[in-house]
């Protein structure tokens, strides 16, 4: 049980880590930092809606989903949302709401925003021949990124971690001829969202 805790604490302290040095880069995916426009700066978008795909890292297997998402963008540097996300190798479906903190707030004059991201939900999964509601907790680092100035759509990118509280996913392993249990997983999304 220690050792199970040890390991969980050091997954987060990587992903915290990661998270700050890819807030620290100045040019993270070849997207250069630009001056503020002047007073005819667009202002931000409230509603947000889209979806994409995503990666997903557990049991030292990857699997692909796809995702659905809404946002409102209460503040500048606030949003709350909800995501649904369909992983097609293991069979489970996620629902969650969420909240995203923007560092810098300033989407349309820079192109770009980073942000982190808190989410809570419920996976929905069958096991053994029984179905489980177990809880999740989220955290997130990621960035939106606006293509083109007069465009009504933009990209985001977005790397996670997920812990699952109550019941594990599962997932066969197939040299061992066993069932490997896990609470976290790692995630990569690319989303196309419209406003």
């Amino acid at each position: 049980r220690y050792r199970k805790l040890l390991k969980f604490a050091k997954k987060i302290a990587l992903i915290l880590m990661l998270a700050s040095v890819l807030a620290l880069a100045k040019d993270f995916m070849g997207m250069p930092i630009e001056e503020p426009y002047g007073t005819d700066v667009k202002p931000l978008p409230t509603l947000i809606v889209g979806g994409g795909g995503f990666l997903d890292y557990f049991l030292n297997s990857v699997n692909g989903g796809v995702e659905a998402s809404a946002e409102y963008r209460v503040h500048k540097h606030h949003s709350v949302g909800i995501l649904g996300q369909y992983n097609f190798g293991s069979d489970f479906a996620l629902v969650e709401g969420d909240y995203r903190f923007y560092f810098s707030g300033g989407l349309m004059q820079n192109g770009h925003d980073d942000f982190v991201r808190l989410g809570y939900g419920v996976l929905f999964m069958e096991k053994y021949d029984e179905f489980y509601y177990p809880q999740v907790v989220s955290l997130g680092y990621g960035r939106d990124i606006l293509f083109f100035d007069t465009a009504k759509f933009m990209g985001r990118i977005q790397l996670g971690g997920s812990y699952i509280i109550g019941e594990p996913i599962a997932k066969e392993n197939e040299r061992l001829y066993i069932d490997e249990e896990t609470h976290f997983l790692i995630y990569l999304s690319f989303s196309i969202l419209f406003f």
